[in-house]
């Protein structure tokens, strides 16, 4: 069958053409033109005309739907410097496509069925765009943030060092020196053989259930400014452990979660809207060979939509 190009050429023959454009003073002039023909297509008109082929009209609409179909990193390129290009690229197609109309193409069976799928695509994608935005208010996002809220653990938290060891013997002198007056975060960049000893044994702030038991255990327990005076045994060795502050643990707030659930949110509503249009609508599905394609647990039974009979073949 034969497939429309759409995305890739226009992408690298506008990439060819930006590659291919002078540097310096010449980019420059270039940049110059585009902007001022935009800032001037701007204040005459909200879509002008910037091309007329054989007739046909090209508008800046035109040039901005052909941008949105080039690769992000080209879309990130200023309309500026795209403008002279991406024109260009639009003149060409419009050429191409008036001379394949020329040659009847656009009779062609096979073109007319890709159009049609082209066309939902686009009427799809408008389509829950609006659904979407009209549904994913500020008030909405707000709502979801309370309930996910609900959702996020809470309780304290504890930032706190240790210095490990490999021997009990060796944690009991560590302890001792501790008892003497010694520096905690020192003893730690000199003694400990945890990767932690480079910042003084530092493990910063963790909650509950994120250490091992036998350190998660004891190191709550342990008051701001606490360390153990019994050396704490894990499966990496022994730790003297303490405490440098305690902390309520915060809810991650609205702004660092809000993308997340405008996105859940989003797949919401599409998942509601297609379960709403099924329900409404009349489907039959068939196999690739035409026959009807049975419907899942019942035994010779056809698929079909409301108000149509189930069991054997329909009208």
């Amino acid at each position: 069958m034969m497939k429309l190009p759409i995305r890739a050429p226009l992408s690298l023959a506008v990439a060819a053409l930006l590659l291919a454009a002078p540097l310096g003073g010449a980019v420059a002039q270039s940049k110059a033109k585009g902007a001022a023909a935009t800032t001037k297509a701007k204040k005459a008109k909200p879509d002008p005309v910037v091309a007329r082929v054989d007739g046909a009209v090209i508008r800046l609409s035109h040039l901005q739907a052909a941008r949105a179909q080039l690769d992000r990193r080209l879309q990130n390129v200023p309309m500026a410097r795209i403008y002279r290009p991406l024109l260009e690229q639009v003149i060409q197609q419009k050429l191409l496509a008036n001379a394949g109309r020329k040659d009847n193409l656009h009779n062609d069976p096979q073109i007319k069925s890709q159009m049609v799928l082209i066309e939902d695509r686009l009427i799809q994608s408008v389509y829950m765009s609006k659904k979407i935005r009209s549904s994913i208010t500020n008030e909405a996002v707000n709502k979801r943030y309370q309930s996910y809220l609900k959702t996020q653990k809470t309780g304290e938290e504890v930032r706190a060092r240790h210095i490990l060891l490999k021997t009990e013997e060796e944690a009991n002198k560590v302890v001792a020196a501790l008892k003497k007056g010694a520096d905690f975060a020192k003893l730690a960049r000199e003694k400990s053989t945890g990767p932690s000893k480079v910042q003084g044994g530092d493990l910063g702030w963790f909650a509950k259930g994120e250490m091992v038991p036998e350190f998660d255990k004891v190191v709550f327990k342990l008051k701001k400014g606490e360390y153990t005076k019994k050396p704490v045994r894990t499966q990496f060795g022994w730790h003297v452990i303490k405490v440098e502050g305690k902390r309520e643990k915060a809810p991650p707030s609205l702004e660092s979660v809000r993308n997340q659930l405008a996105r859940t949110m989003a797949r919401e509503v599409f998942q509601t809207e297609v379960k709403r249009l099924k329900k409404q609508a009349k489907i039959r599905r068939y196999n690739a060979d035409g026959s009807p394609m049975p419907v899942p647990g019942a035994k010779g039974a056809i698929e079909v939509g409301p108000g149509l009979k189930r069991g054997g073949a329909t009208r």
